[in-house]
């Protein structure tokens, strides 16, 4: 009722469209950032404004300006992620990262098996269901590292986790969802294989003919190419974080073609774009909330996920420390808290789930709540850094 109301007394008041995209765009680019200093993810504020909006008042539900930043959003966060990795860390790292990466995957084929018996869905959603549990988020893991105080050595230790885990996970899923048909699986795959090759002609080509008479143009070409190649992935039926991170690995290798201060300015650039877009992603999911998936049964699950999945997940890696990175021991916690965030790649589950396997909204719902928690609860427990001084006596 009380909704209802409000609706009523805003259509009186006959809100214009530009005052609704200056709310929003203030809401969105402002709010996250102040509430920053109680250490709420501004990822989670923007989710919590799209709920806001969506149930207060039923703003932008099909809004095509909306959803195309979304979509920028979650392509330019996936392209930065791919730019993070840095195949000579993880080679120098692969022997640790081989043996931890064959007990993630044994531990997701562990839980999906467990989620196919425990809830009766077939095992490919379960499967999947098992990925969104079980992978961190690289982008917002590797994002919010700016906030907290780790030495150098956990920070690439988080890093090449992180990588090496989401690198897995997106593997595995791209097999699970184009394998139910073997013709849909050559075609996608062959697909995939082409983009590889011939996006670094085309890196090739704007570096040598194009960037040196477009100054400062490589941040936006990778965001537009990302947005593409992510497009094109969605059409064959896997997403946009597949082609956006498949950009985002082959701009990390050409990076180091270019003028190192001139290469990190791009990756300054496209970090500044994810950062400005991707709230719009997290307000259109906050949007796909629907009132039918929040119930007890829903709470219930996502309570169980909590309780079983989070220590399995820490279990992994402190057993991987304490097998083959003793020195690393001491660190333990502060490796393995930031690694526990799983929010984009859960919400991005949950819409596959939802989208391509309609399973039970229940799943969906203890899903989601399971990947709130778990990007919550870690830094509450780590240490963080202090907040930015300004000389307040050049204010005036």
């Amino acid at each position: 009722m009380v909704d209802l109301a409000i609706r009523a007394t805003l259509e009186r008041m006959e809100v214009s469209i530009e005052i609704q995209y200056f709310i929003l765009f203030s809401a969105i680019l402002l709010l996250p950032k102040v509430l920053l200093r109680f250490h709420i993810p501004t990822a989670l504020t923007a989710l919590g404004i799209g709920v806001a909006i969506n149930y207060g008042l039923g703003w932008f539900q099909d809004d095509q300006l909306v959803l195309m930043l979304a979509r920028l959003g979650i392509t330019s966060l996936f392209l930065f992620a791919g730019m993070e990795v840095e195949l000579e860390e993880l080679k120098e790292d692969a022997d640790v990262l081989v043996k931890h990466l064959a007990l993630v995957v044994t531990l997701i084929f562990i839980v999906g098996y467990g989620l196919h018996l425990g809830f009766d869905i077939g095992f490919r959603p379960a499967m999947v269901l098992s990925l969104g549990l079980m992978t961190p988020s690289t982008g917002f893991i590797l994002n919010s590292l700016k906030g907290v105080d780790l030495t150098m050595r956990e920070v690439r230790w988080v890093r090449s986790k992180a990588i090496s885990k989401e690198l897995v996970a997106i593997l595995l899923l791209f097999f699970i969802l184009q394998t139910e048909s073997w013709r849909q699986f050559l075609i996608s795959t062959t697909a995939l294989i082409v983009m590889i090759l011939f996006l670094p002609v085309l890196f090739k080509f704007f570096l040598k003919k194009v960037a040196p008479f477009a100054p400062d143009s490589e941040a936006s070409f990778l965001v537009l190419i990302a947005l593409l190649c992510g497009v094109i992935t969605t059409k064959l039926g896997t997403y946009y974080l597949v082609g956006a991170f498949i950009v985002g690995m082959t701009a990390g290798r050409f990076r180091h073609f270019i003028e190192h201060e001139k290469s990190q300015r791009m990756l300054h650039s496209v970090g500044f774009f994810f950062s400005f877009f991707v709230p719009f992603y997290f307000f259109k999911a906050g949007q796909s909330f629907t009132s039918d998936m929040w119930t007890m049964s829903g709470l219930f699950v996502g309570c169980l996920f909590l309780v079983i999945v989070l220590p399995l997940r820490l279990f992994s890696i402190f057993s991987s420390i304490w097998m083959w990175m003793r020195d690393c021991w001491g660190d333990r916690n502060s490796i393995a808290l930031p690694l526990l965030p799983t929010l984009i790649f859960g919400l991005v589950i949950a819409q596959i789930l939802r989208d391509t396997y309609h399973v039970p909204n229940t799943l969906i719902s203890g899903l989601i709540i399971y990947t709130l928690a778990s990007s919550v609860l870690p830094w509450f427990f780590l240490k963080k850094l202090p907040p930015e001084n300004y000389d307040s006596s050049l204010i005036k």
